[in-house]
């Protein structure tokens, strides 16, 4: 029988009382898995203009301090890929051909070896575990021993995480919305006004309106165009 975290299920075994006391337990993993670096950074959906996003990273201050100076998280090919996919990732230099100069900084400040996994859940929180070192080249063996713990601890800091945040004002709410009301938010995601929406249900305009206005009020919006991006946002009505 399989001993595995991912076999057992059941919450990830990580401190969450505080984000940083939660990416301290990552980094203890992180090495038990033969890591000195790890690097998480996770980005609510709320709110649409600002969403509260954070970064928590154990890499040297004097790497850290260039790669934002530098604003290379603007061009960092792990962070692009990470955006279109929850694929893992190995580095090597053809993935960094794009950006050179990164490369070779982060090799000068003993950042040569990594890999990474986003993760994106039906509320739209997306985030994102580098797992880095120095010396050691990560092996087709060494993934195959530990690929499973490794995308294990991907799940577990964006559930603790996320979780370490929950008195952030931009948490997303825990919304319900009932069927009719997720499908009215579709055809108002699509610009359709309610008449449009009405003679498209077989319902009347009276009844339609009843469904945004309730929908906006159970999501906290302040008109029906808000309401239907926040439900989009947080993976209710797609």
């Amino acid at each position: 029988m399989s001993t595995s975290p991912l076999a057992e299920g059941g919450p990830p075994p990580l401190r969450s009382d505080s984000p940083e006391a939660c990416f301290a337990h990552v980094a203890e993993h992180a090495r038990a898995l033969g890591f000195e670096f790890a690097v998480h950074g996770m980005r609510l959906p709320l709110p649409i203009t600002r969403p509260l996003t954070t970064f928590h990273s154990n890499y040297p201050a004097a790497w850290l301090e260039r790669y934002h100076a530098q604003r290379y998280i603007d061009i960092d090919p792990t962070v692009a890929h990470g955006m279109r996919s929850s694929r893992p990732v190995v580095w090597s230099d053809a993935f960094f051909a794009g950006a050179p100069q990164l490369w070779a900084e982060a090799r000068a400040h003993g950042i040569r070896h990594g890999w990474a996994q986003s993760r994106r859940d039906a509320e739209g929180t997306y985030s994102l575990l580098v797992l880095a070192r120095g010396e050691g080249e990560i092996t087709a063996e060494e993934l195959r021993q530990k690929e499973e713990r490794m995308q294990w601890l991907v799940y577990a800091a964006h559930v603790s995480m996320q979780a370490s945040c929950h008195e952030g004002p931009a948490v997303p709410p825990k919304v319900g919305l009932s069927a009719r009301e997720v499908e009215v938010l579709r055809w108002t995601a699509e610009g359709k006004t309610a008449a449009e929406i009405a003679a498209i249900l077989g319902l009347s305009e009276r009844t339609v309106n009843f469904h945004i206005n309730h929908a906006v009020a159970r999501l906290g919006a302040s008109n029906k165009t808000s309401a239907a991006v926040r439900a989009a946002m947080l993976g209710l009505i797609w």
